[in-house]
């Protein structure tokens, strides 16, 4: 009797088949972390803030798997794929602009202005521009703050700041509506900065809104190089430790909020870690419910001399907001010279 011999598939599906089958147990064994440690491991957590972009092998492989007629490579994708779709593809899918019946709305405008701006008079424009009823602006220096936000009173009369001697920049709010009251609240870390909280009458309603700018998860001091160097040491020096402390601390605090409230800045974290998701467990990420895309908002490449190719990479700036106010619709702004991009919401105020 003679044995048949089923032939070996060509060298190169082989190859292909092998390059899907350890692609698929490299991102098991990652997500398997994911899941344990979540951000409590700091090196950890910057892979989680660029997750994204372990998928950039996919479509390769997808296109490889196909061009090589491989249903074993493409089999093994197919996990990769679903679970891609499932997190990635609402975020594209377009959301209808809700019509805000009788309920006031306000316009909402938040940027990290950045503190090594060189275009002033851009940044000026575009809040002039932005028809904003309530900005919230980080890292504004001495310098535009006194010169610039002072001969925004015709638009923005009431104005309250932040002073950040942690580092350059100070946080404003500026509202077209009276703020009635302000404070400081505090978050148990004394080497940071004390978010302001500012209540502001709406045509009679009350709101509170928070400008934050959470801590920056490097040492600074551990920062000097230029270029594609600095990202490298941003890497090494990753520690979101504060950051994390300061969300759980801030949403500890807003339980106690008595008025449908704001939350807007730069959070220095990634939409796609598992520290967002706690945020998001509490609070309404208005770019989410009213935004599409993946909203990238930093690094912005012309101002890091990045390729002018390179979209921003990650979501670090929000307008969160609480039961009581809806989004209606939210979009990112034109460039300010900053290395953010500023982000805008319409809110319906509900009641």
């Amino acid at each position: 009797m003679t044995e048949v011999i089923q032939p070996q598939p060509p060298i190169y599906k082989r190859i292909i088949n092998s390059l899907c089958l350890a692609y698929l147990l490299l991102m098991a064994l990652y997500g398997g972390l994911r899941l344990l440690v979540g951000d409590g491991n700091p090196k950890l957590s910057l892979v989680n803030s660029f997750a994204y972009f372990l998928f950039l092998p996919l479509p390769i492989l997808i296109i490889l798997a196909l061009l090589a007629r491989s249903r074993i490579a493409f089999l093994r994708l197919l996990p990769l794929i679903v679970v891609l779709i499932l997190w990635i593809g609402p975020r594209f899918i377009p959301k209808p602009i809700v019509a805000a019946s009788d309920d006031k709305t306000i316009r909402v405008f938040t940027a990290n202005t950045w503190v090594s701006n060189s275009l002033p008079d851009l940044l000026e424009t575009q809040l002039r521009n932005s028809d904003a009823d309530i900005l919230c602006i980080e890292e504004v220096t001495t310098t535009f703050a006194e010169n610039r936000l002072s001969q925004l009173t015709d638009l923005y009369p009431y104005q309250a700041v932040q002073h950040d001697t942690t580092r350059p920049g100070d946080n404003f709010t500026l509202s077209r509506y009276p703020i009635v009251s302000t404070e400081f609240i505090d978050l148990g870390l004394p080497d940071f900065p004390e978010p302001r909280r500012v209540v502001i009458n709406v045509d009679g309603k009350l709101i509170s809104v928070y400008t934050v700018h959470l801590a920056w998860p490097v040492d600074d001091d551990a920062i000097t190089a230029k270029g594609l160097a600095f990202y490298i040491q941003v890497a090494q020096g990753f520690d979101d430790t504060a950051r994390n402390q300061q969300i759980d601390n801030l949403l500890a605090y807003l339980k106690n909020e008595p008025y449908p409230f704001i939350v807007s800045g730069d959070f220095n974290t990634s939409d796609s870690t598992v520290t967002y998701n706690k945020l998001a467990a509490a609070l309404h990420d208005s770019f989410a419910e009213g935004g599409q895309g993946l909203g990238g908002s930093w690094p912005v490449a012309k101002a890091r001399n990045l390729p002018a190719w390179l979209p921003p990479l990650i979501r670090i700036d929000y307008i969160w907001h609480s039961d009581g106010l809806r989004t209606i619709h939210a979009w990112q702004g034109e460039k300010t010279g900053s290395d953010h991009l500023p982000l805008l919401a319409e809110l319906a105020m509900e009641g």
